[in-house]
């Protein structure tokens, strides 16, 4: 049966009001070079957005279920409504997949011909106890991938400097999902500490903060017929920590500061392989890549489950370096690459492909520039005569990301 999909986009992956205030109606924003290819794949096997292919854009800073109640479940009723079909195929990138999983398992089952989960944590990632435990991000090198490492750091950049978010209860309170997403019982034993140089571990089960969301879910079964998990290997991906049992505070790291990570390259740089897998059966592929590689490696095996050939080629868009740039009060910005793209409140006259931008609110803008090692880009700014403006500048390599010290000195 040809039944419509609906597209579950990954933590990052949506923008619009419901994510920062101002920013209008949901879009991909910033991920859409991370996932249109993906959707022109699937519109080259023939599925066209508003028809039979729909986005499931929705706030991921809330937890799972609230996220499954309040955006997953409407899309799923106004899909059917649409096309009167009586189920629909889902698939989820990453935490989307989550979302799919939940919806299986506490809402209406019947409705959902397939899941299909890419780069999915079903057992959670270590890298959310740095952030849920500590407010931090887990390391320098976020993520293999350039360009997911950019939409992280824009969206944490824009809490910790224009919200001023920068206290581990306001950062628990605006991203409750990182709770969701924190190693399951399953995951096993992540902490360890080391006694005279001997590793010791610390119980998952015993530890000051537990993943309730995932620990429940692991008890639910689900139709491994419905279920294809895609998983990525091959990229070095934080496994466990060593923590510092002195570094433990009330709130911030009761169970033990990360000192150092051990990693494992059975994983896609954000979730191990083993997470993704979960344990959950089914029918499961291992692709070569990163956690957002594995979306456009997987066309070949997406076309098999569904049925549905490629009719056109497709190549990788590699990117190796990003600009990300906040900037507040001012009434223009001129980023020039090659080329001049001016962005304002007014207009937005963008002519590099490369450079995307968000009006967040009255003069205040969130930009994206991507490409290869060669780029290079020039700021020019326009003031409001009101307040002094303010510019923030992260670049972002394969080596990580340093903040551009005086990104001022680019005004004219």
């Amino acid at each position: 049966m040809d039944y419509p999909i609906v597209f579950i986009p990954g933590l990052f992956g949506s923008m619009g009001d419901d994510i920062i205030k101002g920013t209008g109606d949901f879009s991909f924003g910033l991920a859409e070079r991370v996932y249109r290819p993906f959707i022109e794949i699937l519109n080259s096997m023939g599925y066209e957005e508003g028809e039979n292919l729909f986005i499931c854009y929705y706030n991921w800073k809330i937890p799972v279920l609230e996220a499954v109640d309040r955006y997953l479940v409407p899309n799923i009723e106004k899909l059917k409504l649409k096309t009167g079909a009586r189920k629909v195929i889902l698939i989820g990138h990453s935490l989307g997949g989550l979302l799919g999983r939940a919806y299986i398992n506490y809402f209406n089952p019947s409705y959902i011909d397939k899941l299909i989960m890419l780069g999915t944590p079903n057992l959670g990632s270590v890298d959310a106890y740095c952030f849920w435990s500590g407010g931090k991000l887990p390391y320098p090198k976020i993520e293999d991938n350039i360009l997911y490492n950019g939409l992280k750091l824009g969206f944490i950049l824009y809490y910790y400097l224009f919200e001023k978010i920068n206290y581990i209860e306001a950062l628990r309170n605006i991203f409750p999902v990182a709770k969701d997403l924190l190693p399951s019982y399953r995951y096993g034993n992540y902490l360890f500490w080391k006694d005279k140089g001997v590793k010791k571990e610390i119980s998952v089960e015993n530890m000051s903060i537990n993943n309730s969301f995932l620990n429940t879910l692991e008890k639910e079964s689900i139709n491994e017929d419905k279920l294809f998990i895609i998983s990525g290997k091959g990229i070095y991906t934080n496994k466990e920590f060593i923590v510092e049992l002195k570094g433990k505070e009330k709130i911030k790291w009761e169970d033990g500061k990360p000192i150092e990570a051990f990693k494992t390259n059975y994983g896609d740089g954000t979730v191990t392989t083993a997470s993704t897998l979960g344990y959950l059966g089914g029918n499961n592929i291992i692709l070569e890549g990163n956690h957002t590689e594995i979306l456009y490696k997987s066309k070949d095996y997406l076309s098999s489950i569904l049925s549905k050939p490629i009719t056109r080629e497709f190549k990788d868009r590699e990117v190796e370096k990003v600009y990300i740039i906040l900037v507040d009060n001012c009434n223009k910005i001129n980023i020039r690459t090659s080329i001049s793209n001016e962005i304002s409140s007014q207009y937005m006259n963008i002519n590099d492909n490369r450079v995307q931008a968000i009006n967040l609110s009255y003069n205040r803008y969130l930009v994206m520039v991507a490409g290869n090692n060669n780029l290079d880009i020039k700021l020019d700014i326009s003031p409001t005569e009101v307040k002094k403006p303010k510019v923030f500048m992260a670049i972002i390599d394969k080596d990580g990301f340093i903040f551009e010290d005086n990104p001022l000195k680019y005004k004219f």
